[in-house]
């Protein structure tokens, strides 16, 4: 009698676990971000992926290996390959398979490092889908000496040839041109055309324009408010280089010229008493003029007074367009229109008196003071998604005057803030 118990009992055990090991799992399967629960009763990763009918390429990995047992957090991972097409520099564009997340995932899997003024499309955080193209441009710095000008140019040519052709230089049989024109692009290399010995190069530099403090006794103690813009000067300096070979062996300065004046900044500093307890801050001293609702944060909000580091200012040939502060053209908040820093320009296209540019914020920051040619002191407070590397977006008053301006290049010097002012300089 005891041993047909004993019996019984191991049949029912036997019989519990054969049924325990037959009822489904619940397994996640996480293919290329996308997770999948699936019931089965498969005991490798092979199994599972042929019951949901999922097909594989070879370029694609999956964690576990698909020979494997089912992992014990029951989670399969597939990481697929997406095919794309990828032009580095003016070289032809190649189809490749990548398991990369991002653009600057391939480029750097490419050996490529994005650096400040290169152009990217599209922009390096962009997850990678199928299908997409990636092109890649940098930009070098080249010394081109025709006749006897010389001047700096930012390419992107290949070769000595595209590059005069972008400047305009037309060659003919009689030119002489080093190197030779089929001379691949680098960063710093110097070409002469038609180059005498005697080579005249012009350099042109901002003079610091001086800030101006005057009492009001209109405004309250503590606030300030810029009453006129200051111009920086503008300032021409004259070397005479010695070429030879294509290279540079001697440069120097012969004159310095004086192209436009300064106009100083005039800051009214407030000087009237408050009689009466303030709740609220009524003050651009004390009031942050940026809202909470910026997409793009500043390190630190621009200040009237902040000082001004003419001496490291950069200049840049950017590409300008314009675009305006029309609701119906743009996105609004609760009917206002912000910059992307959060900056209300609903009413205006100004701060503090300079013009609202929108930049990418990896060449110029946001907040910096530039100054464009033909334009005056503008202030970078917006961004834009087609805003990248060298280009800038001036804000305009009506649509008729963004169309009219068009796209054309401009000459603009970036103006970084000083950090602490200088002893004994009495300049911004």
């Amino acid at each position: 009698m005891m041993k047909r118990l004993v019996i019984s009992i191991a049949v029912l055990v036997a019989a519990t676990a054969a049924y325990v090991l037959m009822q489904p799992e619940t397994i996640t399967v996480i293919d290329d971000g996308v997770a999948v629960e699936f019931e089965t009763r498969a005991d490798s990763v092979l199994q599972v992926l042929e019951e949901m009918d999922i097909s594989l390429e070879e370029s694609d990995y999956v964690t576990p290996a698909l020979s494997e047992d089912l992992p014990t957090d029951r989670i399969i991972r597939i990481e697929r390959s997406h095919r794309i097409s990828l032009q580095i520099g003016y070289g032809q564009t190649e189809t490749i398979k990548t398991r990369e997340r991002t653009v600057e995932d391939v480029l750097l899997r490419y050996g490529v490092t994005v650096r400040e003024g290169d152009a990217v499309y599209p922009a390096v955080r962009t997850p990678i889908s199928d299908g997409m193209t990636i092109r890649y441009q940098p930009v070098v710095s080249v010394n081109l000496i025709v006749g006897q000008e010389a001047r700096t140019v930012y390419t992107m040519a290949s070769d000595v040839t595209q590059l005069l052709l972008e400047e305009g230089v037309n060659i003919t049989d009689r030119d002489t041109v080093f190197p030779d024109q089929s001379t691949l692009i680098r960063d710093g290399l110097t070409i002469t055309v038609n180059t005498n010995r005697d080579v005249v190069q012009y350099e042109s530099q901002l003079i610091p324009f001086e800030v101006v403090e005057e009492s009001d006794d209109t405004l309250e103690i503590g606030t300030k408010e810029v009453a006129q813009v200051g111009i920086p000067g503008l300032e021409r300096t004259r070397y005479e280089l010695t070429v030879e070979n294509g290279t540079i062996t001697n440069r120097a300065k012969t004159k310095v010229e004086t192209l436009r004046k300064t106009q100083p900044q005039i800051i009214k500093v407030g000087t009237k008493k408050v009689t009466e307890p303030v709740t609220e801050p009524t003050s651009a001293s004390t009031t942050n003029p940026f809202e909470a609702e910026a997409e793009v944060e500043m390190t630190e909000s621009p200040k009237p007074d902040d000082v001004l580091d003419f001496t490291s200012a950069k200049q840049l040939l950017v590409e300008a367009t314009a675009y305006t502060n029309n609701a119906e053209d743009t996105v609004t908040f609760d009917g206002r229109v912000l910059t992307r820093s959060g900056y209300d320009v609903t009413d205006t296209i100004l701060f503090e008196g300079m013009r609202i540019i929108a930049v990418d914020p990896a060449i110029i920051p946001l907040g910096t003071r530039v100054y464009i040619e033909g334009i005056g002191m503008a202030i970078a407070l917006d961004t834009g998604s087609a805003i990248k590397g060298h280009k800038i977006d001036l804000l305009m008053d009506t649509k008729e005057e963004a169309v009219s301006f068009g796209r054309k290049p401009m000459t603009i010097w970036v103006i970084p803030k000083q950090d602490e002012e200088k002893e004994g300089n009495g300049h911004a």
